[in-house]
């Protein structure tokens, strides 16, 4: 009996010392916990794993796998692999919101151009589907159809876009081999559809312009060069000045709508503007003849050529461009992300 009695006393102090080590254990998680520490976490857990305590098994496994993910995040840091970095300290933070996570994404976070970047992308790809849309729309129709200040303002939403997105590229610090110039890649692809879209805009515009104009053109144009072998020059105005108005009252309407395009495009883009301006002034001259515009005299032939050689582009389907797995993720964890920088 005294053998018995001694043996559950001694049982009962293993189990009061046993519960007494769990209990601390759990005390000292949950501080863990609270200061974020999930080194200590997953010690603290894996400890009472192994006093039998199965019910801490998945915290150790979660906090396992968090550290692991973090480990794999500074290595990849180190790397410049900034996409991948952020990507798995992102899981790690789900999985167990370690200060050691938020360290790395805040490291990535602070990044100003890649900040700026990122920004630009959202940008770009929010707003290129509606744009092509819209431009397919315009493209779709007549030019003499569109509406001038819808169409202004589609112009200058469309270069607005690409310039501000192209500045931003251009800022940016990274060569190929980083993995953050997969965003550049990215960007570039959306801006070049953008561009695209444009120049067949402009073509379209153009090759209508040409096919209402350019037969009259010619002809007044065979005509004046006819006549001045035989009369001079005030004689030749004079005979051509019937011809030349009714080619004019024909071309109100292109020469509104090619000046519009010409105003906007100076407005919002130097180059495309300063070829749009040498196009309408060939155009303008071409069509109000020599009575209306000496220089016609002198530009004649290269304004008819120029107005009829519009460039052709070949019409494209535009597909949508696909983000790999890796890059649509980050663009997801930055943007949930971004309070903590």
């Amino acid at each position: 009996m005294i053998v018995m009695r001694k043996s559950l006393i001694f049982l009962s102090v293993c189990l009061l010392a046993a519960c007494s080590k769990e209990s601390k254990l759990e005390e000292s998680y949950y501080q863990a916990e609270v200061q974020r520490d999930h080194q200590s976490q997953y010690q603290f857990a894996q400890q009472l794993v192994e006093l039998g305590e199965t019910s801490w098994q998945q915290r150790a496994q979660q906090h396992k796998t968090a550290i692991d993910k973090v480990t794999q995040s500074r290595a990849h840091l180190i790397q410049q692999d900034l996409i991948t970095a952020f990507n798995l300290a992102a899981e790690a933070k789900k999985l167990d919101n370690s200060m050691a996570a938020d360290t790395v994404l805040k490291q990535i976070l602070s990044d100003d151009a890649l900040q700026k970047l990122v920004k630009s992308t959202y940008t770009l790809l929010d707003k290129h589907s509606a744009l092509i849309s819209q431009g397919q729309k315009l493209l779709s129709e007549a030019p003499i159809e569109w509406n001038i200040i819808e169409l202004n303002e589609f112009l200058f939403q469309l270069n607005s876009l690409i310039q501000n997105s192209e500045k931003t590229i251009e800022l940016t610090p990274w060569q190929q081999s980083n993995q953050a110039y997969h965003l550049i890649t990215l960007n570039t692809q959306h801006i070049e559809q953008l561009k695209l879209m444009q120049q067949q805009l402009l073509s379209t515009v153009k090759t209508a312009t040409c096919d209402t104009l350019c037969a009259g053109l010619k002809a007044n144009l065979k005509d004046v060069q006819k006549n001045i072998n035989l009369f001079d020059k005030v004689a030749v105005e004079s005979m051509m000045a019937f011809p030349f108005e009714q080619q004019l009252k024909k071309s109100r309407e292109w020469l509104e709508l090619n000046n519009n395009i010409r105003i906007t495009l100076e407005e919002v883009d130097t180059i495309l503007g300063a070829n749009h301006k040498a196009y309408y002034q060939s155009l303008l001259r071409a069509v109000r003849g020599p009575k209306y515009d000496q220089q016609y005299w002198q530009f004649a032939d290269e304004d008819v050529v120029r107005v009829s050689n519009a460039e052709q582009v070949e019409d494209v389907s535009f597909i949508a461009i696909e983000l790999s797995a890796n890059l649509k993720t980050f663009l997801e964890n930055y943007e949930q992300l971004a309070f903590l920088r």
